[in-house]
C-alpha cells in the first residue's frame, strides 16, 4: 500500500481544500436567505467530505512510520480539528451558541489555519515553532 502514497496524499490535501471551500459555503447558506434551498444539501456534502477526509488521514496513518509522527503533532492537528468541526455544527445552527455566527467564522479559520500549519510542519506547534525554537 506504500507505494499509492503520493496518490493518497494528493487526495487528502484536495478533500483538506474541499472542506475549507465548504465551511465559507455553508457560512453563507445560513447567513444569506436566499441560498436557503441548498443548505441541506451542502450539509451532507460536507458530513460526506469530512468521512474522505478522515478516511485519506487513516490510510496515510497506517502507511507512515510511528516515528513520523511520534512528537504528537498529529493528535494536536486532530484536535484542531475537532475543534473546526465544532465551529462548524455551533455556526450553522439555528440560533448560534454564545456569539454571533461571523465569530464561529473566524473561529473554525483560525482553527482550521493552524490545523494546516501543524501538519505542514510537523510539529505541535506548527509554524510557531520556527519563532520559539
Amino acid at each position: 500500500m506504500a507505494h499509492y502514497y503520493l496518490q493518497i496524499k494528493s487526495a487528502h490535501v484536495f478533500l483538506g481544500l474541499l472542506v475549507a471551500a465548504l465551511f465559507f459555503l455553508s457560512f453563507a447558506t445560513v447567513s444569506i436567505n436566499s441560498l436557503k434551498t441548498i443548505r441541506t444539501p451542502v450539509k451532507y456534502l460536507s458530513w460526506t467530505l469530512d468521512v474522505s477526509l478522515l478516511t485519506a488521514a487513516m490510510m496515510l496513518l497506517t502507511i507512515l512510520p510511528g516515528a513520523m509522527y511520534a512528537n504528537g503533532w498529529l493528535l494536536v492537528k486532530l484536535v484542531a480539528l475537532g475543534g473546526f468541526v465544532a465551529c462548524r455544527h455551533a455556526m450553522t445552527t439555528e440560533r448560534s451558541p454564545f456569539m454571533p455566527r461571523w465569530g464561529w467564522l473566524l473561529v473554525g479559520c483560525v482553527l482550521l489555519a493552524y490545523a494546516y500549519s501543524v501538519a505542514r510542519a510537523h510539529h505541535p506547534l506548527g509554524l510557531l515553532a520556527n519563532f520559539i525554537a
